[in-house]
């Protein structure tokens, strides 16, 4: 038997000791002091490929967001901060503003959940403002404008009048976008037998990866097209 199917063999026998088995269960009121204060914090992470240096992120972003109060910082590690506001309003302001950038990566941001681990937290979605451009009048509305653009991601509000009418330039939709789905183009409509290339632009996009068209990554090291990385998704199948 080789080394590896020694060590394979001697990792299916090891089981947990007794102490180990056990569970720990917290007594009620344990966690009191610590209760709340994940409401004045979040996390966020760097889309980057390189190193990011915290004290340029904690200065460049400080001085971005123009906050009333105070804000710390701790490196998480993987690109990723625990950042702290001395004022709820400040992290609502920041929840607000996304998408933000640091050096032209994406920052995903995250909300605290004291019940799960820091380590559970999954970056998948940035809401970002979505303009459907080419739209024929009768489309511009509220209504419309949450089913189509449901292809983009989950939709989070469509920017219309009280009446749900929408008509200009553009009709523009607030959008969770999947970070690690090729970024949609645009995409074809269908009126009164008439077809209409519906092309869509991301507003404050930056830095994003053209080989795969992902923003996860810049794609320095991506080895994946976009074509790829579309036949994987089911909804395109």
């Amino acid at each position: 038997m080789d080394a590896t199917g020694d060590l394979t063999k001697r990792w299916e026998k090891l089981q947990l000791s007794t102490e180990e088995s056990s569970c720990f269960h917290i007594t009620q009121g344990v966690h009191q002091d610590s209760e709340g204060l994940g409401k004045q914090c979040l996390v966020a992470k760097a889309m980057a490929e390189k190193l990011v240096n915290s004290e340029a992120f904690h200065i460049t972003m400080s001085q971005l967001w123009r906050l009333e109060g105070w804000v710390s910082f701790k490196e998480l590690g993987d690109q990723s901060f625990l950042i702290e506001f001395q004022k709820v309003k400040d992290k609502e302001k920041v929840l607000a503003g996304r998408p933000w950038f640091f050096d032209r990566c994406l920052l995903a941001i995250q909300e605290v959940d004291e019940s799960q681990s820091i380590n559970a937290l999954q970056f998948c979605y940035e809401p970002f403002w979505v303009q459907l451009h080419n739209l024929p009048l009768v489309t511009m509305t509220e209504t419309f404008g949450e089913e189509f653009a449901a292809s983009i991601g989950p939709v989070i509000r469509v920017d219309a009048g009280s009446d749900g009418r929408a008509w200009g330039r553009c009709l523009r939709v607030r959008v969770a976008v999947d970070l690690q789905k090729a970024l949609m183009r645009g995409k074809w409509l269908g009126v009164d037998g008439k077809q209409h290339w519906i092309s869509f632009k991301y507003e404050r996009l930056q830095n994003f990866c053209f080989q795969c068209g992902t923003l996860s990554h810049k794609g320095r090291n991506c080895v994946r097209s976009r074509d790829e990385q579309q036949s994987d998704d089911p909804k395109l199948m």
